[in-house]
């Protein structure tokens, strides 16, 4: 009996799985995929549908008269998307990001508030759950929050606890715990590079999947590799910390307290240094300052020029290594720095071209297509993926 409950779960997650990645499916392709009888199926997708996660569709007129297969109804199944939703937090510099995801990965909202440095552990969990409760007090949601994602700048564990997040100076924090005494959903806590990566192939399909690497351009400079749609974590959940790949031996100091760091040298920060020979802007003026160099150097600004340059060098420098280590088949690029990226990403893809091993195949080179949203989007769609994605099995076999 235990085998067949368990089977049951894997078939509901894969069919769910692949209603969200293809789109609606008959019950036949169903069956086919999962090789087992079409009653098998009914049973399957009428339990689905008793939870309010898939529904029936007619088929268009026409499509009955010439497309239906002997014996079965015409019908075809789609997921229910306002079956379930997903809550995504993103901690930044200077704001708190959210997004809320439907059962189809959809975004159907997102907003930010301000964020400010001195804000403890427990301001920031008590603002969580404040926008929860809020969600949970709309009827529409009320029994369908099933999962909540928040995603840190900085190194976390793969169980949540943050090690050190060096740009909001918070280091050692149970982060865990202070947020279970506040919700009772699951939640699940993530380096923000990580989320976004996730974001980024877990909610575009169409992307290669086999590994995709990611670079998100920052004040900070973190990262991520997914292989097979599944985050690299390492031994404790805290690979992906590319900013802190050594390019030289000097060079300004960075955050984690060596030289030569590639965050020190494509940083906000850094950019800022280089364009305007000082860091005194606030964050909000950081944040702008990419585009603001993009606009000065398309109006032949030596000094502007010079900063996309250098930029370009130091990031292909990293790219190059990267790309040499992980073999990807896409590197994606996101953060507010990623506006650098863009208007030289003819330069950059040729510079990683020409830089790696000979015979190793050039990643496509694209910004991330999340948005500024990415870290928020993608923490969400970890809680997703912990729901209602059958790859997840292979996690929870692997722990």
């Amino acid at each position: 009996m235990a085998d067949q409950t368990i089977a049951k779960y894997l078939n509901e997650l894969t069919i769910l799985t692949m209603l969200r990645v293809q789109g609606q499916a008959s019950r036949i392709e169903i069956a086919r995929h999962l090789s087992v009888t079409p009653a098998t199926v009914t049973r399957l997708v009428n339990n689905l549908i008793e939870q309010n996660l898939v529904q029936d569709i007619q088929p268009p007129v026409a499509s009955r008269q010439t497309n239906r297969e002997p014996g079965r109804p015409a019908t075809s199944v789609t997921l229910n998307a306002s079956g379930a939703f997903f809550f995504g937090v993103e901690v930044g510099v200077d704001i708190l990001r959210f997004a809320l995801l439907d059962l189809a990965a959809t975004v159907i909202d997102a907003s930010e508030i301000p964020f400010h440095n001195q804000m403890s552990p427990e301001q920031v969990a008590g603002e969580i759950a404040r926008q929860v409760n809020r969600l949970k007090a709309n009827p529409i949601y009320r029994e369908r929050l099933k999962g909540i994602g928040i995603a840190f700048p900085g190194i976390v564990r793969s169980d949540g606890f943050i090690v050190n997040l060096p740009i909001v100076g918070w280091r050692n924090i149970d982060f865990p715990s202070l947020l279970s005494e506040l919700i009772d959903l699951p939640f699940f806590i993530e380096n923000d590079a990580n989320a976004g990566a996730f974001g980024c192939t877990y909610n575009d399909p169409s992307l290669p999947n086999s590994c995709s690497l990611f670079l998100k351009l920052d004040a900070g400079c973190g990262g991520a590799v997914v292989v097979d749609g599944r985050l690299l974590r390492g031994a404790n959940g805290t690979a992906g910390e590319f900013g802190h790949l050594r390019l030289s031996d000097d060079g300004p100091q960075c955050s984690c307290g060596n030289r030569g760091c590639l965050e020190s040298k494509i940083g906000l920060g850094a950019i800022a240094q280089q364009f305007l020979g000082a860091h005194s802007l606030s964050d909000i003026e950081l944040a702008h300052l990419p585009k603001r160099i993009v606009e000065a150097a398309r109006s032949n600004d030596a000094r502007a020029i010079e900063t996309m340059d250098s930029f370009v060098h130091w990031l292909v420098l990293g790219l190059v290594s990267l790309v040499n280590l992980y073999n990807p088949s896409i590197v994606l690029l996101g953060g507010p720095v990623a506006t650098l990226a863009e208007a030289n990403i003819d330069r950059i893809s040729q510079g990683v071209r020409d830089g790696i091993v000979t015979g190793i195949p050039a990643p496509t080179v694209m910004l991330s297509t999340l948005g500024s949203y990415e870290g928020a989007i993608g923490a969400a769609s970890i809680a997703h993926h912990h729901a209602f994605d059958i790859s997840r099995v292979g996690i929870i076999a692997a722990r």
